[in-house]
């Protein structure tokens, strides 16, 4: 079996499909150039990875090797997400550089802290900006906006956009694709983003655009893009309003040390959907099941944010990998239920727009701790979860499951998301949280190598994890976050060998979406 054949083959391939005679004509008729703007989406995300990987792909894609154009628009390249971004076709691209394309070639963070230290504090700040590109010019860096960098293509992505608007009926709906559009082309996010925000009674979510920091693996400040397209399942979505409208008694439950200040705007939407179709950084390897978005602070802070829960892909996840893996494990003795885990990752997403967001001196958490954030915010969200369950069931529209399911749910989990790769920001955020639990009593290692769980230190011990990493967020150095991150996400013998007896549980899912 090729490389490229074992990656695939630990994704399995599911139908996802949704009934669109849900939708309105109008919907249904816009769809398609929806699509169209999304695969821009993609074409974007290619060459944020490597400035080659479009011209790269354009030949594979048009070429006759079909393992080889599966394994590049699952993956989105020639590098393998499972093994830290090693490259498969090593013909095609070396492995995926740690800054991807953000950076100039062979800059790491020393060199750039070092160049930026030199510039201005106006010139810094731009060079810090999640939506900008670094660039050298006459030797000197210099940023460089992304709508600017990436203007063709956004310019193809805004006309796909307006045809679709045209066709929809949805004011609300109709305004926002027309007003992002628009947004991406002259980098006014903030705006376009609390819009979206504020738009609760539309027939889809759609959401597209630079969000996500996790690809920046030396300074951790670069965004990349990515787009989803959702039908809204409006039934499922009014059972969590009560949780919505609590979210400053739920923030109560987070530390908030050495004078750091949350992010708590006015309104939060919780919203269940069921996923069209997904492009760019959403389409690459292990599949978003839930997301909270936006992560610009002013937005969250003055407007508030929106929890987006992903139904039928977390159906899929749940089913094929998570209550599998719970069994395997434990030798039967620990069973995972789908409701826990769908509120766990509710409250996971809840969590990231909870707690420090803004240090005492006012800088944004994310700029202080550099590249351990992701891993530490990823920790933060799972930990403050489980702590709102725990603490809040049965108030405030949280459902009261007891320990002993949550344990559980939680505990499987960790293995579902240390199989993504235990040193990507979630795998590595779930070996900090297993490490700390199996220190506590909580985890014990059987002498076959299976696993038990005990509840009776559970709530302590996440109590005291989530008071660590409030802490690390309002007050810790770079240094001191990677430090932590360096000792607690160090995975042992009995991870690995318990990950080496789940090789043949698939990873995560494939999703084929039929209509």
């Amino acid at each position: 079996m090729t490389r490229a054949a074992e990656a695939l083959a630990k994704f399995k391939t599911i139908e996802v499909g949704y009934d669109l005679t849900k939708l309105t004509d109008d919907i249904r008729d816009a769809l398609p150039h929806l699509i169209a703007a999304l695969d821009v989406v993609t074409d974007i995300y290619l060459r944020q990875q490597d400035e080659r990987l479009p011209g790269l792909w354009k030949k594979v894609m048009a070429g006759a090797d079909e393992e080889k154009k599966r394994f590049y628009n699952r993956f989105k390249g020639p590098w393998d997400q499972l093994s830290d971004y090693a490259t498969v076709y090593p013909d095609d691209l070396p492995d995926r550089a740690k800054g991807c394309a953000f950076y100039p070639d062979g800059m790491d963070a020393a060199a750039l802290e070092a160049a930026f230290a030199k510039l201005s504090a106006a010139e810094q700040e731009k060079l810090r900006d999640t939506y900008t590109v670094v660039r050298k010019e006459g030797g000197k860096l210099i940023a460089i906006p992304y709508h600017e960098y990436h203007r063709a293509d956004l310019e193809r992505l805004a006309g796909h956009l307006k045809k679709a608007a045209a066709l929809v009926k949805h004011a609300g709906l109709k305004k926002y694709i027309l007003n992002r559009a628009e947004g991406l082309l002259t980098g006014k996010y903030p705006e376009t983003e609390a819009e979206w925000v504020k738009l609760t009674d539309a027939p889809l979510e759609l959401v597209f655009g630079p969000f996500e920091v996790y690809a920046d693996g030396v300074l951790g400040l670069k965004s990349t893009y990515e787009g989803f397209l959702l039908a809204v399942d409006h039934e499922k979505g009014a059972r969590l309003k009560e949780i919505e409208n609590n979210l400053d008694k739920l923030n109560a439950a987070f530390p908030m040390p050495a004078g750091a200040k949350p992010a708590v705007g006015g309104m939060a939407p919780m919203v269940v959907a069921h996923e069209l179709y997904a492009s760019g950084e959403a389409y690459h390897g292990i599949m978003t099941s839930a997301f909270n978005l936006p992560n610009d602070p002013w937005v969250r802070g003055n407007v508030g944010w929106k929890q987006v829960m992903i139904y039928n892909i977390m159906q899929a996840k749940f089913k094929t990998c998570t209550s599998v893996i719970a069994k395997r494990i434990s030798e039967g003795r620990i069973t995972a239920d789908f409701d826990p885990y769908f509120f766990f990752v509710l409250m996971h997403e809840v969590s990231h727009g909870l707690g420090p967001a803004y240090r005492a001196d006012g800088t944004k958490v994310a700029s202080a701790i550099g590249s351990a954030y992701t891993t530490v915010e990823e920790a933060k969200a799972d930990t403050g979860g489980l702590v709102l369950l725990l603490k809040m069931g049965g108030k405030y529209g949280v459902p009261a499951f007891g320990k002993r399911p949550l344990l559980d749910s939680f505990f499987a989990g960790l293995f579902r998301s240390m199989r993504f790769g235990v040193h990507e920001a979630h795998g590595g955020a779930n070996v900090i949280e297993y490490n700390w639990m199996k220190e506590r009593g909580v985890i014990e290692v059987k002498p076959d190598g299976s696993f038990e769980t005990h509840d009776a230190n559970f709530a302590k011990a996440a109590d005291d994890l989530l008071e660590e990493l409030c802490r690390i967020e309002a007050a810790a150095t770079p240094d001191e976050a990677a430090a932590f991150v360096k000792k607690w996400a160090h995975p042992g013998k009995d991870i690995l060998d318990a990950l080496e007896k789940l090789k043949d549980i698939p990873i995560d899912i494939t999703p084929i979406y039929t209509r």
